[in-house]
């Protein structure tokens, strides 16, 4: 019998996916559970076990090209034999169960429109990234012959129409990673409304706690309490008072969410992940500190699930280990707020009319304009401070 290979839907706005390797070639024998092939999105790269045994029929994506979610991307068969369906079913066709992604109710409205719009005639068959190419070299793509699968222009053949015009193009590769990064940035950026917020936190009892901590975990079995565990801890408990922030957007509503997930930005070689910690609200501090290291190992090996980076409901992006004071964060679609945080440093400071030093640390939120009032997001961030300034409070759940 002739089974499906379905790219699966690794998250809320993930729409489509990249072929990074395939894992078996046609003709190999495959077990149900084995590694058929890795996918990469704007969050991860990502292995796709088989949901069949049998033998790797006919491979349909090949490596590199990238796909819509859940399209049929090649067939297991119970042996070489068997004839091959005319047609892949549609993406409306394939069952719930080959997909990773949660089912969740939609608010829909009478008016709403379907998200693609067939307007432009003559189609050009050309990849998103050839089409962003050609606009910003202004080439024209009526005017090229795709090499691509079924005659669809991609960047190669971009590039190769702006070299016969004889300027210079200084290339850099982009990895499947990247490329979905830019897509997935730009997204937001040309969306979402940000406005940004910056506050200056008093980490010297962070770093008192901290160090008695230390020696306490190490006891128990668990790591080593870094200064993320504790934002982590003060971001989830500040969400509690302030639930407009604890939210995604839809297409037509706004959903305060029952869970407080939340997502901790990784550094990779070839872009970003972000590994989410599920109901950190209802997590003590070492068992945050656990799930943490284990996430972040995890991420740097690449072996992160589908259901370890889905469903953040907000991120905690930290680049203090880079000695950076301050920076902002872009939004990624569908969340409502990133907070970036910048380094701990020595600095003057005046208390009780005397000179002294303290360990600062900026905390930069970036929130989305549309849903989040401005007022509303500096009494969030004020809640944070306050919890990282009084950290005992941490400790009491």
């Amino acid at each position: 019998m002739i089974k499906e290979i379905i790219m699966p839907k690794l998250g809320q706005t993930v729409e489509e996916a990249t072929v990074e390797k395939w894992h078996k070639k046609e003709g190999d024998k495959v077990e149900k559970g084995e590694v058929l092939l890795e996918v990469v999105t704007d969050k991860a790269t990502l292995e796709v076990e088989s949901f069949h045994k049998g033998f790797l029929r006919k491979i349909l994506v090949k490596e590199g090209e990238t796909v819509p979610v859940l399209q049929v991307i090649g067939y297991v068969a119970d042996s070489m034999e068997e004839k091959l369906p005319e047609v892949p079913k549609s993406v409306s066709e394939v069952e719930e169960k080959e997909s990773f992604e949660p089912q969740i109710p939609q608010v829909k409205s009478e008016e709403e429109k379907p998200i693609e719009e067939k307007v432009i005639l003559p189609r050009i068959k050309a990849s998103p990234l050839a089409k962003k190419l050609a606009q910003e070299l202004n080439i024209d793509l009526s005017k090229i012959k795709g090499t691509g699968p079924g005659g669809r222009i991609t960047k190669e053949d971009v590039l190769g129409a702006q070299k016969e015009k004889g300027e210079k193009i200084k290339e850099i590769p982009l990895s499947s990673m990247r490329k979905s990064i830019i897509e997935s940035m730009t997204k937001s950026k040309r969306e979402i409304p940000h406005f940004y917020l910056t506050t200056e936190v008093d980490m010297t009892e962070c770093i008192k706690l901290r160090s008695q901590l230390i020696e306490e975990f190490e006891k128990k079995g668990f790591p080593k309490p870094a200064f993320d565990d504790l934002i982590i801890k003060g971001v989830a408990k500040s969400l509690r008072e302030y639930p407009r922030i604890n939210s995604i957007v839809k297409e037509n509503s706004i959903q305060l969410l029952e869970l407080i997930n939340i997502g901790l930005a990784v550094s990779l070689e070839d872009g970003l992940i972000v590994p989410v910690i599920r109901a950190t609200d209802k997590l003590k501090l070492e068992e945050i500190t656990q799930k943490r290291s284990d996430l972040v190992e995890k991420a740097r090996r690449k072996k992160l699930s589908p259901d370890e980076i889905k469903e953040a409901s907000i991120i905690i992006s930290n680049l203090g280990m880079y000695e950076i004071i301050n920076f902002i964060a872009i939004i990624p679609p569908s969340l409502t707020s990133i907070v970036a945080i910048g380094r701990i440093r020595e600095i003057p400071v005046v208390k009780d009319e005397k000179i002294t030093t303290s360990s600062i640390m900026q905390i930069t939120g970036s929130f989305d304009h549309r849903i989040i009032d401005g007022t509303y997001a500096a009494s969030f961030l004020q809640e944070v401070k306050n919890y990282l300034e009084k950290p005992l409070r941490l400790l009491d759940w």
